[in-house]
């Protein structure tokens, strides 16, 4: 059989990188000899401004957690480790970890091919010396796998011609069982009768919170915008200047993944106004969860929202973007677009993933 080791952030680590090599781990162990090699330690604590990074209302995935991202031992240990494997499953995200993956690649024997799993392919606060350090990477990788066609272009770019796949992300299937919008609304104390939009994850200054804050100077239908995240890289004060007077919440703090479902069914619609993306897990937990999603043209993002499912205004413009939601809580059918979302989750399957996955491993093994 072949064997398949895979490299990534595992659950109980928070976010969605965590979740999809969680799940991309239990895929692959569908026919395949996987070891899985997680982290003890992500992120020097400088490079992550929000609080702790495992979430402790997940259980704890299967793997061995052994690379420390400060630890260049353990970047050996791991390296002499992954020489057993036919072929290596590398969860690509961030420069962070270029140092240690570009280690254990030039330990690996010449037997042994690279799968390069972007999640994304660019860095989202970018620099000429990440940029550098990425491009390392990308070109030790045999094949790229990105979940945009502009990822998996800048991707064969930068790699200078290695071999670049494009598929979908899968849908995110967060939060355990889904209340109803009554019962959810009734936990975080919105009115049942009320327009709301969510702003959920990480707010960080690429995804636009800004944004969407001055879109609500401009709307005509009275909504609510619920953000749900820690604050990232701009202190909350910023933000709290612009909402103020405004119909907004803010929940400025880590959502754990046992409140996640409950954010989501209270919204009508969930906002992506983001002004650079490779793909929106935000927009596929949005799906999950049948609620449609107002994004911005960038990145991957035209590619999943189809106007059935949402809609699309250009980057940084709040009055495209207050258009939009004023057209979707004034003339659009929500009843239409929340199953027109149901059924885009379930083409984004997991199982579908897995196998092209597994598909990929014995090809070129």
């Amino acid at each position: 059989m072949t064997r398949v080791a895979l490299v990534g952030p595992i659950y109980p680590f928070r976010a969605g990188i965590a979740y999809c090599t969680t799940k991309l781990a239990e895929e692959l162990r569908q026919g395949l000899d996987v070891d899985v090699i997680s982290f003890s330690r992500q992120y020097p604590k400088r490079f992550y401004p929000g609080g702790d990074d495992v979430d402790s209302t997940l259980p704890v995935a299967p793997g061995e957690r052994m690379l420390d991202v400060v630890n260049p031992l353990t970047w050996i240990r791991a390296g002499w480790r992954l020489r057993k494997a036919d072929v290596v499953i590398l969860v690509w995200w961030i420069w962070v970890w270029a140092l240690p993956y570009l280690v254990m690649m030039a330990m690996l024997g010449r037997h042994t091919r690279v799968i390069l799993q972007c999640h994304n392919i660019g860095d989202k606060e970018p620099a000429a010396w990440k940029h550098w350090l990425t491009d390392r990477v990308l070109r030790r990788g045999d094949v790229l796998v990105t979940h945009a066609a502009t990822e998996a272009r800048e991707g064969w770019r930068r790699s200078r011609g290695r071999r670049t796949i494009t598929t979908f992300l899968p849908v995110h299937e967060l939060g355990g069982a889904v209340p109803s919008r009554a019962a959810a609304r009734e936990t975080l104390a919105i009115d049942a009768a009320a327009n709301v939009a969510l702003f959920f994850g990480h707010v960080r200054p690429f995804k636009g919170l800004d944004i969407a804050l001055r879109a609500w100077r401009e709307l005509t239908a009275d909504v609510l915008l619920v953000v749900a995240g820690e604050a990232w890289w701009k202190s909350e004060a910023e933000y709290r200047a612009l909402a103020d007077g405004l119909n907004v919440r803010l929940d400025f703090r880590f959502i754990p993944d046992a409140e996640i479902a409950t954010y989501f069914a209270a919204a009508d619609v969930v906002l992506a106004p983001y002004r650079i993306e490779a793909q929106s897990g935000v927009a596929l937990t949005s799906f999950h969860f049948a609620r449609p999603v107002i994004a911005t043209r960038v990145g991957g993002l035209p590619e999943i929202i189809d106007g059935r499912n949402g809609i699309l205004v250009p980057p940084e413009d709040p009055q495209a973007l207050a258009a939009a939601i004023d057209e979707f809580f004034i003339t659009r059918d929500r009843e239409v677009m929340e199953r027109a979302a149901a059924e885009s989750a379930r083409r984004y399957s997991w199982a579908e993933y897995g196998a092209l996955f597994r598909r990929l491993v014995t090809e070129i093994s």
